[in-house]
């Protein structure tokens, strides 16, 4: 996929990166994205050594981008080095738990990824007396609130955390870890790094999260997916440009993609267009909402389907996502078929085709002589 505006990076000092070390980064993580050999990469690394486009610049954004996830933040010992830290262990999640002198903090799953401060290690935390009793009152508190109330608090969850649907992450380093394992097996599986990305972005690391992204992109121009959260995080940064280029090409491209069942497909499509309609708007119309026919031509679009378009009357209300549903059926493609009769919103017009049609232009019958034509 090529972008035709490219965002430019201007890092003055790269020892300014140096600092987001504290939240820590997985050599093997570089190593793998960049080809290094694991024993040449730092066993501390910083932002400023992630391969990429995009890493810096989200980096500079990180705040307003973490401020959608919830923040619980307590003090864990690192079980390798010993030290202590405060961390932000992220959304927690609680499975129901019926077993008796089973404690909700021996079961409890963070999804926010870290690692320790001083030494990078990741995965092997204890919790202190004090530290377990005010998070046990914590958990307690939104149980109870949960109970209570129908919306789902943002921070703790009920429900348990399932990779695959066999493998259950205590914390976000984990998910982390099985997913480059599967990688150092599979290294050029797109789908693989886009997934490792979600864990990422989830994980309150969106740094690391385009890098992963990127990653899927370079090793399948058509992940869809990729092209999506690229756009949105881009998008949430400001780059509105760039962004649209990514989110515009998400939409192109999405008529071929079958790792999502069609109602996710069109979820997502919905999800672009609301993005890019809001650019739209906010640039005074400057920025296309709609992929060109260049980008269409890239992700080999049929003509036919996107001047179906122009029979279609679509209302668009910004506020109601279900007004962009016709409009994600054409650029679903023939996907759309894949979605129950009653469900599908815009069925797209076919013109009549002029007899005789193409494969039945040899049943023709012959013209019939006049008998009575004189010779």
């Amino acid at each position: 996929m090529v972008l035709r505006n490219e965002v430019i990076i201007n890092v003055k000092d790269d020892m300014v990166m140096e600092k987001y070390q504290k939240h820590g980064i997985n050599p093997l993580l570089i190593s793998m994205a960049s080809g290094q050999d694991i024993a040449s990469v730092s066993p501390r690394p910083t932002v400023a050594m992630l391969p990429g486009k995009y890493p810096k610049l989200v980096y500079k954004h990180i705040k307003e981008l973490n401020s959608e996830f919830a923040e619980n933040i307590f003090r864990l010992t690192c079980g390798k080095c010993g030290k202590n830290g405060d961390y932000d262990l992220g959304t927690l999640a609680i499975p129901v738990i019926t077993g008796e002198g089973t404690r909700a903090t021996d079961k409890f799953q963070a999804v926010g990824y870290f690692r320790c401060k001083h030494c990078n290690a990741a995965g092997d935390w204890n919790l202190s007396p004090t530290i377990q009793t005010m998070l046990a009152g914590k958990l307690a508190a939104a149980v109870i609130k949960q109970t209570i109330e129908t919306e789902a608090s943002s921070d703790i969850v009920l429900g348990q955390v399932l990779i695959d649907n066999d493998f259950t992450p205590r914390w976000g380093s984990d998910a982390e870890d099985y997913f480059l394992e599967k990688l150092g097996k599979n290294p050029e599986n797109a789908y693989l790094w886009n997934r490792l990305g979600n864990i990422y972005y989830k994980g309150k690391r969106p740094e690391l999260a385009v890098t992963a992204y990127e990653q899927a992109l370079a090793r399948d121009a058509g992940q869809v997916e990729s092209m999506f959260s690229l756009g949105r995080i881009l998008a949430d940064c400001g780059y509105l440009e760039t962004a649209a280029e990514y989110l515009r090409q998400a939409v192109a491209f999405a008529h071929q993609y079958n790792l999502l069942t069609a109602h996710d497909l069109r979820e997502l499509i919905v999800s672009a267009l609301t993005i890019l309609l809001a650019i739209y708007n906010k640039t005074d119309h400057e920025i296309d909402m709609l992929p060109t026919p260049n980008e269409l031509a890239i992700a080999q679009f049929a003509n036919s389907e996107i001047a179906a378009t122009v029979q279609l009357d679509f209302e668009i209300n910004p506020g109601r996502c279900e007004t962009l549903y016709p409009l994600a059926e054409v650029y679903m493609g023939a996907r759309r078929d894949e979605l129950p009769p009653a469900e599908r919103k815009t069925p797209i017009p076919r013109r009549k085709v002029a007899w005789p049609l193409p494969g039945k232009v040899n049943k023709q019958k012959p013209p019939k002589k006049n008998k009575n034509k004189k010779r």
